[in-house]
């Protein structure tokens, strides 16, 4: 499944940071960063549902998450 995800990740060091975390809660999964997109998208690969602890780790550490539907 893939989920998707519109944050506020503004810069690499931010999309460095939060990938660091992302590996280590999800070392599973495999993911990838659209900052040049107006939604700073955040695509997220896994066999599990992660949608909940995904926004809820973004917020955690102060960034914006919120799941896009298609």
């Amino acid at each position: 499944m893939v989920f998707v995800f519109k944050t506020n990740i503004a810069n690499q060091l931010q999309k460095e940071g939060i990938s660091k975390l992302l590996k280590r809660y999800f070392p599973t999964c495999h993911w990838s960063f659209d900052l040049e997109d107006c939604d700073k998208v955040l695509r997220i690969e896994s066999s599990f549902e992660v949608t909940k602890q995904v926004i809820q780790l973004m917020q955690e550490n102060g960034y914006d998450c919120e799941e896009l539907i298609d």
